[in-house]
């Protein structure tokens, strides 16, 4: 970029002399503070914040009131300004402004009157900022270096350009107390800056003291208008940063901060001044563009408002922690005592040193910079690659070679005659798009279209759409990818429909088929959404073909998939299970493939899977063999999970074998044979358990859980087809035959119970531990109380007859009786057990 002379008009004169005025009388009453007066002209510049740290005594308050105090508005002669001392009490109203009561009695919603805050000045003086709480100190941090509080969903913009802050304590204070605050300072504030104790000149001292003696105090006349800074802050804005600066200040910026994380391995005790981050190189530049204009303030009057590599080193002030210069360094540390100030001291050297190597290192690449950015960006085989896209277009080329053009172009080199070679290569890449367009869409040689071509056709268009150069030639290339698009939905559909009226194609190939012809519709709205951004007829193109379209795609495939799978959907025997999961497994990818394009096929697999569903229900009721119903009624819960997994309805095939489950039901019931049963006990075996072993044969052999089969199988009729119950005869038949087996077993134990309580002694009769052991281990003996207690014989019974005395009828009636023999039984166990047991702890 060739240095261009931006006109500035009277004002910027006025301007730049009020503030050299202003800032070289500040620098003869204050001596030895250079380095804090350019930093603060170069933050009041750039509209940036500045930290000042030292011991007491070093006139840090002194200069912050003596710049920020004598900046007035040249209408009311007032600063714009807001002071404010921290302290350890200190809270966010204080600073922010306080709470508009007004506005919380009447709404509950708390609001600020920030204009009483510093988001209400100009201008913000902070003295013994790190006094503050940490939380109040970022609260701080985030209100300066956004210019605004948000409070809720309310955001209220400030007018805060530039604050000083002031503190007493040294970096290493900071540091020991809260790393995070000093990280956040060091990344918000642009400027921070040291005041030693000593002067490192003796004639400094004996000015100091000559002007105490006789009374005198620097007498400070000089004032400088917002007016005059609004002049020279809009200067700054129209700075230019050629290439060849910006990537000197970024390669810098990197060089420097190794270099200082080098000097923290060599030196554990440092602690480097600045945080490296996007948000600080930006900051940098805006400081690199006030340099521009402070160095046309005071050295150059006539200089281009255009920055130089030589502006690179005023960057020290902002990178650097600023303080007295090197020179004075060595005289300063002489006199230091404190082993604070000389750690601060030998900050400022390490950094200084650190800077200058960085800078030293970096100038020569700069020379050769744009040439190596031309070696990294530019190449032959792009220029041969696009002419051949002109004779034939190549969607791996094409789509390569745009995306890679684009990501060079957009925003650009650096330098900008490294655009011009790039700029010839784009322009052969849209002729070779323009060309391919207007050729229209076809379905060979691209294989119908293809998802790679479209691919390709994207990325191309969106090289012509955001490289500016090739503007002129959007209207054209939008025209014909209006018109090439359209034909190319209209194929994609042919493609879809063409699949119909061909025999080889099998019900793998067709999910191959849609998932292709997705993927090509979904590139191809891209290319469309692209192409509206240019011209909005694109998005016409897009509500009137693009759904149709997918929903031709979808129907076509989906009538070719009926008519191959209906011809495989016969069911071998005894490989039912089978065939029905290879054909979900195969349905499931198409119908998934399907309902992309078009949600609408949802449901695909479970209508074609049906027939293979239903003869595979059959197979299994009717040859399943089972004794009880519960075998039956297992056996059908798996065969309904079963279709469900692979995604048959369960529901239809169990309507369709309806009769035939029915009928195989009424079969058992007619030919369910008598339930087993046993001698009741008498004699030696009420005690010695063998009346237990001979209810558990009686257990085994029973009919409980019939009803209960017989019910889940009434459920599951019943969703398939609500309204179809089980006929009566057949639940009865199952009742009638349950009921008889558990009256018997309950008639067993209730004989058993009043046998072996004739045979026990009574509680009563107990006399002494002797005979109370005895009953005890006589009723265990019996084995009576593990069926009881432990296998819970009576509670499975209990929910047995629960379940029969549920039913309509005469089966209720007699299965509340059984009920009340069952309940005597419990209740007259439980009461001798308790007995017995009592009797053995009274004993």
């Amino acid at each position: 970029m060739a240095p261009t002379t931006i006109a500035l008009d009277a004002s910027f004169s006025d301007a730049a002399a009020a503030f050299r005025r202003f800032f070289l009388e500040l620098r003869e009453a204050f001596v030895e503070r250079e380095a804090l007066f350019t930093q603060l002209e170069m933050a009041l510049m750039c509209r940036e914040h500045v930290l000042v740290i030292g011991p007491p005594g070093t006139a840090k308050s002194a200069v912050a009131g003596a710049v920020l105090g004598r900046i007035t508005d040249a209408a009311t002669h007032k600063p714009s300004l807001f002071s404010k001392q921290l302290a350890e009490n200190t809270v966010q109203t204080d600073l922010i402004g306080p709470v508009d009561f007004k506005v919380l009695t009447e709404t509950g919603r708390t609001e600020y009157l920030t204009d009483e805050g510093m988001l209400g000045s100009t201008h913000a003086f902070l003295d013994e900022v790190f006094d503050g709480r940490d939380m109040l100190l970022r609260s701080i941090l985030n209100v300066l270096h956004e210019r605004e509080l948000k409070h809720g969903r309310q955001i209220t913009k400030g007018k805060c350009e530039c604050a000083v802050m002031t503190s007493n304590r040294y970096l290493s204070e900071v540091l020991a107390r809260s790393p995070e605050t000093l990280q956040a300072f060091a990344d918000r504030i642009s400027f921070i800056c040291f005041t030693p104790k000593s002067f490192a000149k003796k004639s400094s001292r004996a000015q100091m003291l000559w002007r105490a003696q006789t009374g005198q105090r620097p007498v400070l006349q000089e004032r400088l208008t917002l007016q005059h800074l609004d002049v020279l802050q809009a200067a700054v804005e129209q700075v230019q940063v050629p290439p060849i600066v910006s990537e000197g200040l970024e390669a810098l910026a990197d060089t420097l901060e190794k270099e200082l994380t080098q000097q923290v391995s060599r030196l554990p005790d440092y602690v480097p001044t600045k945080y490296f981050s996007q948000r600080s190189v930006v900051k940098a530049l805006w400081a690199l563009k006030a340099a521009v204009v402070r160095d046309r303030v005071y050295r150059r009057s006539d200089r281009a408002l255009v920055a130089e590599l030589g502006d690179l080193d005023m960057l020290r002030h902002f990178w650097l922690l600023g303080g007295p210069p090197p020179a004075d360094l060595d005289a300063l540390l002489k006199q230091a005592a404190d082993p604070r100030e000389r750690a601060q001291l030998e900050i400022i050297r390490v950094e200084h040193k650190a800077f200058d190597e960085s800078l030293r290192r970096i100038l020569p690449s700069l020379n050769q910079a744009a040439q190596d950015e031309a070696r990294e960006l530019t190449s032959r085989d792009d220029l041969a690659a696009a002419e051949a896209l002109l004779v034939s277009w190549t969607p791996v080329v094409a789509q390569a070679l745009s995306s890679s053009l684009r990501a060079r172009l957009v925003p650009g080199p650096r330098h900008p005659e490294n655009r011009a070679p790039l700029l010839r290569v784009a322009d052969l890449v849209v002729t070779a798009l323009e060309h391919k367009l207007n050729a229209g869409a076809r379905a060979e040689p691209e294989g119908k279209g293809g998802v790679a071509l479209v691919a390709s056709l994207l990325e191309a268009f969106e090289l012509a759409r955001r490289v500016p150069e090739l503007e002129p030639r959007r209207a054209r290339l939008a025209t014909a990818a209006i018109d090439w698009g359209r034909g190319a939905l209209e194929l994609a559909a042919l493609s879809a429909e063409s699949a119909e009226f061909d025999d080889a194609l099998k019900l793998e190939g067709l999910a191959h088929v849609a998932s292709s012809l997705t993927a090509e519709i979904g590139r191809l709205m891209e290319l469309v959404q692209s192409v509206a951004l240019v011209d909005p007829r694109a998005s016409e193109l897009l509500a009137r073909l693009g759904e149709p379209v997918r929903e031709r795609i979808a129907k076509a495939l989906r009538r070719r998939a009926e008519r191959v799978f209906g011809k495989t959907s016969t069911v071998a025997k005894g490989e039912g299970l089978e065939q029905l999961a290879e054909g979900g497994r195969r349905l499931r990818e198409l119908e998934d493939a399907l309902a992309v394009l078009s949600p609408s096929q949802r449901g695909l697999r479970r209508e074609l899977l049906g027939p293979l569903g239903l003869a595979w229900a059959r197979e299994v009721v009717g040859s399943t063999r089972f004794t009880r119903l519960s075998e039956l009624s297992r056996a059908l819960q798996r065969m309904v999970d079963s279709l469900h997994r692979e995604g048959a309805s369960p529901e239809a095939a169990l309507d369709g074998v309806r009769d035939q489950l029915l009928l195989r039901i009424a079969d058992y019931a007619k030919t369910v044979p008598a339930p087993p049963r046993s001698e009741l006990p008498a004699g030696p075996k009420l005690a010695s358990g063998q009346a237990y072993l001979d209810y558990q044969a009686l257990a085994n052999g029973a009919f409980d859980g019939d009803l209960l089969a017989l019910r889940h199988i009434a459920e599951l009729l019943e969703r398939a087809r609500p309204g179809q119950a089980v006929p009566a005869p057949m639940k009865a038949a199952v009742a009638t035959t349950e009921l008889a087996s558990l009256n018997h077993r309950v008639a067993y134990l209730r004989h058993w119970l009043d046998g072996l309580l004739e045979s026990l002694p009574k509680p009563e009769a107990v006399a002494g531990p002797v005979e109370a052991d005895q009953a005890f281990d006589a009723l265990v003996r019996s084995r009576f109380p593990l069926l009881v207690t432990r296998e819970g014989e009576l509670l499975k019974l209990d929910g047995a007859v629960s379940r029969l005395a549920e039913e309509n009828g005469p089966h209720a009636q007699a299965a509340s009786a059984v009920a009340k023999t069952l309940q005597s039984v419990a209740a007259d166990f439980q009461l001798y057990a308790r007995q017995v047991l009592d009797a053995r702890a009274r004993a």
